[in-house]
């Protein structure tokens, strides 16, 4: 009985707060204090669909004059983002990838909340988005330009390495004998820096295979990276079988798919993660905060 009454009052709890806060006015920009302009809004509208648009992850920019104008009378800023979070759905329900950037103007306070799908290392990611882009602009009064660099910023230091890291352990399609192997970690950083320059070795099976000439099961394949893959353009390899029994070798080429293209990486889903509306995705309450 016991158990059931504070089921209950934890559920109407949690209506309680989510109909204190705020609904968006878009699923890019909420500018609730009013700070921007409409080029900078524009800007920063743009901004945020184009990160979209080529990632599939969903990053929104909130502005706020204090958080008691919107349902967050004697609540702390963290607990705030997050609640924000969680209402409005930032973000992919199953990838838990967005990204919500809150800004409180007379308390001078920002906030960048993480979706649960980032683990604990991006909290010091996040805090250097907010020193090294975000802040220094808000210090001299340039809201719009420090909310513009902080776009910025987050696509290199949150976006990319978190979708560059759910590569790792993919297989593009192969059998669940084969992995990704620890030189594959250049490939997905480097993006396709270094071209055809630099051949990178992918994988290696770990079960070897029938060999056409002998019949061994001796045959073993390895690939090695061409021409890496970036986020928006298709890479290259080669894929090696040798057999130790009789010495028989084969190459075959392959295609190297980035995120964007094909969807076969599952970084980008048309769905929860495509452009427009929110995802339902969910905060675990990771992120960081600062003041100007």
């Amino acid at each position: 009985m016991i158990l059931r009454v504070l089921a209950l009052w934890l559920g109407l709890t949690a209506t309680a707060v989510a109909q204190e806060l705020p609904a968006p006015v878009s699923d890019t920009v909420s500018d609730f204090a009013e700070v921007l302009d409409a080029t900078e809004e524009g800007r920063i509208d743009r901004a945020l669909q184009a990160l979209r648009d080529e990632t599939g992850v969903q990053m929104v920019v909130v502005t706020m004059p204090t958080l008691e104008a919107h349902g967050g009378e004697g609540r702390r800023l963290e607990a705030y983002a997050k609640d924000l979070f969680n209402a409005w759905g930032i973000g992919a329900a199953g990838r838990n990838d967005g990204i919500l950037l809150l800004v409180v103007t007379t308390p001078r306070e920002a906030r960048i909340a993480l979706g649960a799908g980032y683990d604990a290392v991006y909290d010091g990611r996040a805090a250097r988005v907010l020193s090294t882009a975000v802040l220094p602009d808000f210090r001299e009064g340039r809201l719009a330009a420090g909310i513009e660099a902080g776009i910025a910023s987050a696509r290199e230091r949150l976006v990319l390495p978190f979708l560059e890291g759910r590569l790792v352990g993919l297989t593009d399609g192969f059998a669940p004998e084969t992995r990704l192997g620890e030189a594959a970690v250049p490939w997905l950083i480097g993006g396709g820096g270094i071209g055809g320059i630099l051949a990178l070795i992918l994988w290696r099976s770990r079960a070897r295979r029938k060999c056409p000439k002998c019949g061994a099961l001796r045959l073993e394949r390895t690939r090695e990276v061409i021409v890496p893959p970036g986020l928006l353009s298709t890479g290259s390899g080669i894929e090696h079988r040798i057999c130790s029994s009789c010495g028989h070798t084969d190459r075959e080429t392959f295609t190297l798919r980035g995120t964007a293209v094909g969807g076969r990486l599952g970084l980008r889903s048309g769905g929860d993660g495509g452009r427009g509306g929110f995802g339902g995705g969910r905060s675990s309450g990771g992120g960081a905060s600062g003041k100007w």
